[in-house]
């Protein structure tokens, strides 16, 4: 009971100074923030702010505190605790100071690369750091590779599980030098490209890439490509979409024509160009062919 009391007397202080404080300093990218909540220390952490200005918490995802204050980020961390943890949480908020780790992060997330972690640092914190999984990213298969005492163990974690169960075993803290991959299916977290292209396949699209990017990346165009009629699908939006690009007009003004984006799980397909001589030619052919049959037909019944 005197240590429950200790605790709400320091958690009324920490209320009434952090409006102070947050007038001076509101949340920034780069900014870690230590969360306590009173009674579960599963959920006590500090976490890091990323370069998109969110951060990850159990039981939530992706929460915009960029130019948040400390005092605000606290209320809102309260109202949502409250609908998973029984009674009414005790939380507080703060800026951490602390020491930091440095950890690689690969495969498919938006910046891959080493990214700085406080040093109770998670699994999920150091994706959200490397701006966050590609569309098409395996999050129930996250491997985490560490070197420890000369030997490296890799083991596989469910964030899948993590965010939509609670399970807290899916999300480890990491340490010093740990390798974190995230692997995906090229098929749904790359770009289709076939058709009259050196290089048909599938490829991985970068950030703002277009369709002509893509068709760069598939060596480029064949000769007898037709590039007034290119066709763009993109199923995976949320109302599919289809439309015909005409990159020669593309071509005679760059400023006027826009380029569709591409995103993960489109298709670029570039047909062959119909040659009009050989239209001509076959529609001959064909209507020789006919003129011949009447005549042979003809000179049948004559016969008769």
């Amino acid at each position: 009971m005197i240590h429950r009391t200790i605790f709400l007397i320091i958690l009324i202080f920490c209320t009434l100074a952090n409006p102070l404080v947050s007038q001076d300093r509101v949340i920034k990218p780069g900014d870690s923030i230590d969360i306590v909540v009173y009674g579960h220390q599963e959920l006590s952490r500090v976490v890091t702010v990323g370069a998109d200005g969110t951060v990850d918490f159990p039981f939530m995802q992706n929460i915009p505190v960029d130019g948040m204050s400390i005092e605000e980020l606290r209320r809102f961390m309260l109202a949502q605790l409250s609908k998973y943890l029984d009674g009414q949480p005790m939380v507080t908020v703060g800026f951490s100071e602390g020491e930091f780790i440095k950890v690689t992060v690969l495969g498919y997330v938006k910046q891959p690369g080493t990214v700085q972690l406080p040093l109770s640092g998670t699994l999920q914190e150091s994706i959200s750091q490397a701006g966050g999984p590609l569309e098409g990213a395996q999050m129930d298969k996250v491997t985490l590779i560490r070197d420890k005492d000369g030997q490296t163990t890799k083991r596989n974690y469910n964030l899948v599980f993590l965010n939509l169960l609670g399970d807290m075993r899916q999300n480890p803290v990491l340490q010093e030098g740990d390798i974190v991959l995230v692997t995906g299916n090229p098929i749904f977290a790359g770009v289709k490209v076939v058709g009259e292209v050196r290089e048909p396949g599938i490829y991985e699209a970068f950030y703002g890439a277009s369709i002509l990017d893509m068709i760069f990346k598939a060596g480029g165009l064949n000769d007898d490509a037709n590039i007034s009629k290119v066709r763009y699908i993109s199923p995976s939006r949320k109302k599919s979409r289809e439309v015909i690009v005409d990159l020669d007009k593309y071509y005679k003004d760059p400023y006027h024509y826009e380029l569709p984006m591409v995103q993960a799980g489109d298709i670029v397909i570039i047909p062959q160009k119909v040659e009009v001589w050989r239209t001509i030619l076959s529609t001959i052919g064909d209507f020789s062919s006919i003129m011949l049959t009447i005549y042979y037909v003809a000179r049948i019944q004559a016969l008769r």
